[in-house]
């Protein structure tokens, strides 16, 4: 009899902190304050975006540029391995380069960012990924976003490099 009234008692006592504990998160009402930031992309960001799309539009190429891309946007996974898209969930690549008539993906750019430790850790996933789905990665250090001519130069020998290996296909 005592057994079954400790019991009892143990398990309100669970119940009520729980109860207790969630309440405190809850909030009351739809009173949420949300604000438009005042810029998209950060200052390095900008920088590179400015010369991608400058270098495109210089070059009439038939490419756009999309920033902040999310590897599950672009990339697919097989529905039966739901591991395989919670390994690439919450990752991105800075920029993605796509065919402009298609929109379909060609080259992937990571901004190299030695300070941001998990983004850098994250490149041990998203190097596979890309490498997997035939999509070229441009790292581009960060030590060189303000050097318009040295991203120009990357961009194009792999952008050529790319186009080729596609005209071969």
């Amino acid at each position: 009899m005592w057994l079954v009234v400790i019991v009892s008692l143990v398990i309100l006592v669970v119940v009520y902190y729980f109860f207790i504990k969630n309440k405190q998160y809850k909030v009351e009402g739809d009173d949420f304050s949300y604000k438009s930031k005042d810029f998209l992309l950060s200052k390095t960001e900008r920088s590179v975006y400015e010369t991608l799309c400058h270098y495109i539009n210089h070059k009439k190429l038939r490419l756009k540029v999309f920033p902040k891309m999310r590897l599950t946007d672009f990339l697919w996974s097989p529905k039966d391995n739901r591991n395989a898209y919670l390994r690439i969930s919450g990752k991105f690549v800075d920029f993605l380069i796509v065919d402009k008539i298609g929109l379909k993906p060609v080259v992937a750019i990571f901004i190299m960012n030695k300070d941001n430790r998990s983004k850098v850790l994250s490149l041990d996933i998203i190097e596979p990924a890309l490498n997997n789905a035939d999509i070229e990665l441009i790292k581009i250090d960060s030590d060189i976003v303000f050097d318009e001519r040295k991203i120009i130069d990357i961009i194009d020998s792999k952008l050529k490099e790319v186009c080729n290996n596609d005209n071969k296909e």
